[in-house]
């Protein structure tokens, strides 16, 4: 079991992390243990083995993710009544962010925090996973910025589905009916293009996300490289290897887009031009997507340095392990004169959530 310091007291403290890779952590004294990797609670044996690793700890308070449907969420608050102990429910990618800065030992310092993953439960009730925040551990983490939102059609089945989001994203950015059918033969995809519109213009069953990870869905199915997702991530790694595979060699073809505002947004205006993307320069355009998202993501990440005084730059959640994108950023941040800094011993995913949870909870900064 891995083991970090914290500098708060704590009594007898059960973090839950998240649903998916979950890994709970008992926080102790001033001490945060990580504790056996369950897995992924949509699994009963995964459910099963965190009933028993619960009830056999006998903590005094219960930390988990705010998400209300989370299965390890829901078992804390069933087990919190049950027992009377006190429940601490965290923000998701707050504690992405804090478990990077107690795995660093900064947990007072300032720092400019990038929580960049596939979802995760936001604020506003919406999928986050493209947030900046700004503060500390010991302050609270304020979110400032963001990657602008995009639909969902069918929520989870976009997820498997990314086709989905791609086509979305076209229709609001006005395709037309004869472009849209174009590409959806191109990529072989067989949709009701009307029902899928009047779907898209209900609202019914559409929801938002800000990120990351959705965006290098949407961008590798418009690119006609990862329409269906056979395994987690599949669309991403696809826009990664055929990134990788353009050798540095990217184009101008469109740039990203940072909007003022609260939060300031970050958007790709020309993407849709995307869906007419010859075969022979798809590696070229990959690239330059992750060229355009790293500078944008560098030149917010410099704006919210410099207001607020600091210059390091945190980086957390799975969208890290794209190594492409890992080292534009790192350029990118190197350019402007910012610190970036990493998870050395923890992964970058949602395994390390537990460590931010118990820091958070005992800092009473759960946000």
């Amino acid at each position: 079991m891995t083991a970090f310091r914290i500098p708060w007291r704590a009594g007898r403290i059960l973090a839950l992390g998240g649903d998916l890779k979950c890994r709970p952590a008992l926080a102790e004294g001033e001490e945060v243990r990580f504790l056996d990797e369950v897995g992924d609670l949509a699994s009963p044996e995964a459910q099963d083995a965190l009933d028993k690793m619960m009830f056999g700890l006998e903590p005094d308070t219960l930390v988990c993710d705010k998400h209300p449907g989370y299965y390890s969420s829901t078992i804390a608050r069933d087990l919190a009544r049950s027992r009377g102990l006190q429940i601490i429910e965290v923000s998701h990618h707050r504690a992405h962010v804090a478990a990077v800065c107690l795995e660093l030992e900064i947990p007072d310092a300032p720092v400019v925090g990038l929580a960049f993953d596939g979802t995760g439960y936001g604020d506003d009730g919406t999928a986050w996973g493209g947030e900046f925040f700004v503060g500390s551990v010991a302050s609270g983490f304020v979110r400032r910025a963001s990657f602008a939102p995009l639909p969902l059609p069918g929520g989870d089945a976009a997820v498997r589905e990314p086709w989905r989001i791609a086509a979305a994203l076209l229709i609001e950015r006005g395709t037309s009916d004869d472009e849209l059918r174009t590409w959806l033969d191109r990529r072989a995809i067989h949709a009701d293009l009307p029902l899928f519109r009047r779907g898209l213009a209900s609202g019914i069953a559409i929801g938002r996300s800000s990120a990351l990870g959705r965006w290098f869905d949407a961008v590798s199915a418009l690119l006609g490289l990862g329409t269906v997702a056979g395994f987690e991530a599949e669309p991403a790694i696809r826009l990664q290897q055929a990134a990788e595979a353009a050798g540095g060699a990217g184009d101008a073809m469109f740039a990203a887009e940072v909007r003022p505002g609260a939060p300031m947004l970050i958007d790709f205006p020309d993407l849709a031009r995307l869906a007419q993307c010859p075969a022979d320069d798809v590696p070229a355009r990959a690239f330059a997507f992750h060229q355009a998202a790293a500078e944008a993501v560098a030149e917010t990440a410099a704006f919210l340095a410099k207001e607020s005084g600091c210059r390091t730059v945190i980086a957390s959640g799975g969208c890290f392990l794209n190594r492409l994108f890992d080292r534009l950023l790192a350029e990118a941040l190197a350019a402007r004169g910012l610190e970036y800094r990493k998870p050395i011993l923890l992964p970058p995913g949602d395994q390390a959530l537990a460590l931010g949870q118990a820091g958070l909870a005992l800092a009473g900064r759960a946000g």
